[in-house]
């Protein structure tokens, strides 16, 4: 939203508020898919605003999405009254039009009272069409990679091309002279939305290593090169499919490690006991959540 960055005073570095979103109780639940921001920003010449964004990771909007955000709304008024508030809705799988939604209650007929809330949404999917320029923006703005990134995810690409994506996806975080820790976010993010089938993601550990070598680097291939090796020598030892299986687990857990280590900090021998425990298809499930949970408790929820 090129209107919106140029009110904001940049100078002033954005504030994020997590915690008072925590505390508006009810804006949780089970098996959700999106995820929410508070963050203080000053416009320019004026006094605080706070923003509250909301990622919806879905196609077209459902019929009580524009209602969710209204209860957003009016929690965060009745907290604190004083203080502007406004709203953004990303839809990442959406290729809507609408460029503002609109929450309306008029029980009794326009007549006798209305209450209407809007506000603007953004529709991910209209930035398949500017992905040069997503690539672009790439040298300076990290948040153009996880763009590039989830398009590729929604995508319905040929065997191979994924691969191939996710590949080069990661060497333009090299090429454009990301910082170490802006790389390894960004691969664990990456990583959690491009997911691969187990030979492909042998061709991708390997090409990812291929990429620091070339960049004389050694950012994020530790861990994902030690579960490789220990699902290799598993492999020989106990056959070419068990090994596979194993394999696949290892890098999965070292990737997942990486990513609530990131997320939440240093984890505790309860987690990582979790991790040794569970099979490959709850750590898929665990990687994928990653990024939409609030507390390592919540990314580590088995569903029943």
């Amino acid at each position: 939203m090129p209107q919106l960055h140029g009110l904001i005073d940049w100078s002033v570095p954005p504030r994020f508020l997590d915690k008072e979103l925590q505390r508006l109780a009810g804006a949780r639940r089970k098996g959700r898919r999106h995820v929410d921001k508070l963050a203080e920003l000053v416009l320019a010449g004026q006094s605080p605003i706070w923003i509250l964004l909301h990622v919806e990771v879905q196609g077209a909007h459902d019929t009580d999405f524009a209602r969710r955000m209204f209860v957003y709304y009016y929690r965060l008024r009745e907290r604190h009254p004083e203080q502007p508030i406004a709203q953004i809705a990303i839809l990442t799988r959406s290729t809507g039009r609408s460029a503002l939604l609109l929450h309306r209650e008029c029980a009794l007929g326009p007549t006798h009272g209305e209450l209407r809330l809007t506000f603007p949404v953004i529709h991910l999917q209209h930035w398949r069409r500017r992905r040069a320029r997503l690539r672009v923006c790439a040298r300076t703005n990290p948040f153009a990679v996880a763009i590039l990134a989830e398009l590729e995810a929604a995508a319905r690409t040929a065997p191979g091309q994924r691969l191939r994506s996710k590949r080069d996806l990661v060497r333009l975080l090299y090429e454009q002279g990301h910082g170490a820790a802006d790389v390894r976010r960004l691969f664990a993010f990456i990583d959690g939305v491009l997911t691969l089938p187990p030979d492909d993601e042998e061709r991708f550990a390997r090409a990812v290593i291929r990429i620091e070598e070339k960049h004389n680097v050694t950012y994020i291939t530790s861990i994902e090169r030690v579960g490789f090796r220990k699902g290799l020598a598993k492999g020989l030892e106990q056959g070419l499919e068990q090994g596979r299986d194993r394999g696949e687990c290892d890098a999965l857990r070292g990737v997942l490690a990486l990513q609530l280590t990131q997320r939440f900090g240093a984890l505790p021998s309860h987690a990582r006991e979790r991790l040794d425990e569970a099979d490959a298809a709850t750590l898929r499930t665990w990687t994928a959540r990653v990024f939409a949970s609030d507390t390592l408790a919540e990314a580590l929820r088995i569903d029943r």
